[in-house]
């Protein structure tokens, strides 16, 4: 990893309790790669989370670069989300596309609080390893949440989107959770193939998402058709679309699943421990 370049985007709101340790992983991160970048995009926040970041930039000014959202917030979530991951974005592509990869981490305070395990980073940069992905993100000892970003199998479309969700989401998970176990116990070190996640962690190769965008919007022509009947045909439920607020992080990875034939992939093995508070 010594010989890559890597820009570490940290997305902020509201995450006094979070960044800290996110922090300290971002330091950990420093001492294995090249060269690191850490961008900062930070929201309207009502806590100390911009104290917590320009405390880092005074230690770290070589290796820091803040953008602050001056626009008024959208009353949608992942449209604010998604707005402050193309804001990163663009830094990349301005001043940064020749960086070999780029990090996303949530800054919340559960996705990424716990100590990093470098050793299960470190294996996927292996030579045996490293053309098996264009996206990788990983498993968590606090457990695998994001399924609202997974799109897997038969399970390509958003379970929001379906009309019973909650039997849509439960057919995902008992799947998708067994599936994830038996990886882990019997072929921990083999690559899971999704059309997309993210479980607050992931990696990516910079030059597969330069052409590329995070998006609340559903966009109905990244999915492939047949597989969308599957997954009506498995769950049961009939797409309405009435909730139309989308995972930022889905059309981001299917977007570059058609235009650059991405890899998108899971990693079994979990890159942060449980979190114990110090």
């Amino acid at each position: 990893m010594k010989k890559y370049s890597c820009c570490i985007c940290l997305p902020v709101y509201n995450s006094e309790f979070g960044l800290p340790y996110v922090l300290k992983t971002v330091k950990i991160l420093r001492r294995e790669f090249k060269q690191i970048q850490v961008l900062f995009f930070y929201d309207h926040s009502s806590d100390k989370s911009l104290s917590i970041i320009n405390n880092f930039i005074k230690e770290n000014l070589s290796i820091s670069k803040l953008c602050i959202n001056n626009n008024q917030r959208s009353v949608v979530r992942t449209e604010n989300i998604a707005f402050a991951r193309n804001g990163m974005l663009h830094m990349i592509k301005s001043d940064y596309s020749d960086y070999d990869f780029f990090i996303m981490i949530d800054t919340n305070d559960y996705s990424c609080i716990g100590n990093i395990h470098i050793e299960t980073l470190k294996e996927v940069f292996t030579p045996t390893n490293i053309d098996k992905w264009d996206s990788v993100s990983f498993d968590r000892e606090d457990g695998y949440y994001d399924h609202w970003a997974l799109s897997y199998g038969d399970f390509p479309y958003s379970f929001f989107h379906f009309e019973n969700w909650r039997v849509a989401v439960a057919k995902l998970r008992e799947e998708f959770v067994p599936f994830l176990e038996n990886c882990k116990k019997n072929n921990p070190e083999d690559f899971i193939p999704v059309y997309s996640a993210f479980n607050g962690f992931a990696i990516y190769k910079t030059s597969q998402f330069l052409n590329c965008s995070y998006s609340a919007d559903i966009n109905i022509s990244l999915f492939d058709s047949e597989l969308l009947s599957k997954q009506i045909e498995k769950t049961g439920c009939r797409i309405v679309n009435h909730f139309k607020e989308d995972c930022e992080h889905r059309h981001f990875h299917l977007e570059s699943i058609k235009k650059n034939n991405s890899k998108i992939m899971i990693y079994p093995k979990s890159i942060f421990q449980k979190f114990v508070k110090e």
